[in-house]
């Protein structure tokens, strides 16, 4: 009888992580898309403002290359780290919704939402005011996602092998 509690506890905590774990991801795919189609030139005013911020720090009397360079490297490591976690979050979703061998098909699949949504932000930035379509950003945003799900993917292992040592 108490293991029958136990597995309805376990059950119901499941069920708790996944719900929370989906609607994380969808919180994370609307600031995705929020960011993505900003107005152009808000985006721009936002990203030069602080590279000029960043530029400040480095330099004593910055040059506008200076600042346009800073920008563009931010620019760029907003869509890795933005995507990185994108590709984090999905894979893990994945992984606790999809089990055992499953485990495969949802690292996939994650891996192609990643995909899908690393180009249709950056093409439907093109219908966007003062926005355009972007393959370097589509590129980045990949590579960010790709990285996420090789490290989701490493710490299952990971835990794996390490629960296997304590055992």
């Amino acid at each position: 009888m108490a293991a029958g509690k136990n597995r309805n506890r376990n059950i119901g905590l499941e069920m708790l992580v996944i719900f929370v774990s989906v609607v994380g991801l969808v919180l994370l795919l609307y600031l995705v898309m929020i960011l993505s189609f900003q107005d152009g030139d808000r985006s721009a005013s936002e990203t030069m403002s602080i590279a000029v911020r960043i530029s400040r720090i480095i330099y004593e009397n910055p040059t506008e290359d200076e600042v346009k360079a800073i920008g563009l490297m931010l620019r760029y490591v907003a869509h890795l780290l933005l995507f990185f976690v994108v590709g984090l979050v999905t894979t893990f979703v994945s992984m606790v919704i999809f089990r055992r061998y499953y485990r495969i098909f949802g690292v996939i699949l994650s891996a192609g939402i990643c995909y899908l949504l690393a180009y249709y932000t950056e093409y439907y930035k093109q219908f966007v005011e003062g926005r355009h379509f972007q393959m370097t950003d589509v590129a980045l945003n990949w590579l960010g996602s790709a990285a996420g799900i090789a490290c989701m993917v490493l710490s299952y292992f990971m835990n794996r092998l390490l629960v296997k040592m304590s055992s």
